[in-house]
């Protein structure tokens, strides 16, 4: 069997033995909260969901945020995302996580015999053509923010998908001050704008003073202490209701996202007001 191949297999919906007692006993003696995602606490914003589009059975679990259902959907979960496995270069490894998310994910389930309700959002697939849906257990958990507050995932909102996000953005935050599991990385703290490596790739969180605005024909520009750049595409700009661009200068704000660099400018595209916070008027 291919090498990518045996790795998805290890994935499958199972019972659990080595490799997730290996994880439960490196997160105890780390202090962190060990990746049993089922007896979580959950924000007060996270309701009980009471009513489902559809209700289905999982029949594989790819990763923390990706499954198959019994009837051969693919299905992506909205509203976080967990560490990857490379499984097109395997030559990378899997990024810190990876597997204790998988396998909180793959528990949860197998405690509810596999079975999930779906709330679908505005968009009923993505563009590599798998479903998109918020995932539930049966009685009502949301499986998206039991992920989160225990910091086995990071939020994601993708516009216009953006239902439930005040429980996903919440659980994250519970994690992250608690330092759990990928909170605990260093690439996960939160940086002060002047200490954003030129090279820094990846999610991450920035803190800092805003010391000029720009606009582009596409984009409008908050451009930061330390020359890091926020980008709010003006086609995304509807998704921020409340904020007033051109009062931002010398406020300091706090924005997560994926960074990017051009022309060794550490870039961030921010889609969604809940990634952007104000953090003194």
């Amino acid at each position: 069997m291919p090498r990518a191949r045996h790795r998805r297999a290890l994935f499958a919906v199972r019972t659990f033995t080595g490799a997730l007692a290996c994880a439960l006993l490196l997160a105890a003696a780390a202090g962190q909260a060990s990746p049993l995602t089922q007896s979580a606490r959950l924000p007060g914003s996270c309701q009980t969901q009471q009513q489902f589009d559809a209700r289905a059975t999982v029949a594989h679990v790819y990763d923390g945020d990706t499954v198959r259902l019994h009837d051969g959907t693919r299905l992506r979960l909205i509203g976080l995302d967990t560490p990857e496995f490379h499984y097109r270069d395997p030559d990378r490894g899997a990024e810190p996580f990876a597997r204790e998310a998988g396998d909180a994910l793959a528990r949860l389930l197998s405690a509810h015999d596999h079975e999930v309700g779906l709330v679908y959002d505005r968009e009923r697939q993505d563009r590599y053509r798998r479903t998109l849906a918020h995932l539930f257990t049966p009685d009502g958990k949301s499986i998206t923010a039991l992920l989160l507050v225990q910091g086995l995932a990071t939020g994601l909102t993708i516009p216009p998908n953006d239902w439930n996000v005040d429980c996903y953005r919440d659980a994250e935050r519970e994690a992250a001050l608690r330092r759990l599991n990928i909170w605990s990385l260093p690439e996960h703290r939160l940086f002060k704008a002047g200490d954003l490596p030129r090279d820094a790739e990846g999610f991450r969180r920035v803190e800092g003073r805003v010391v000029r605005l720009g606009e582009s024909p596409r984009a409008t520009w908050i451009n930061l202490e330390g020359n890091v750049a926020l980008r709010i595409d003006h086609a995304d700009m509807h998704h921020f209701p409340d904020l007033e661009v051109r009062t931002l200068v010398d406020k300091q704000v706090r924005a997560r996202g994926h960074v990017y660099n051009y022309r060794g400018q550490p870039r961030i595209r921010i889609r969604h007001s809940a990634d952007l916070e104000i953090v003194e008027r």
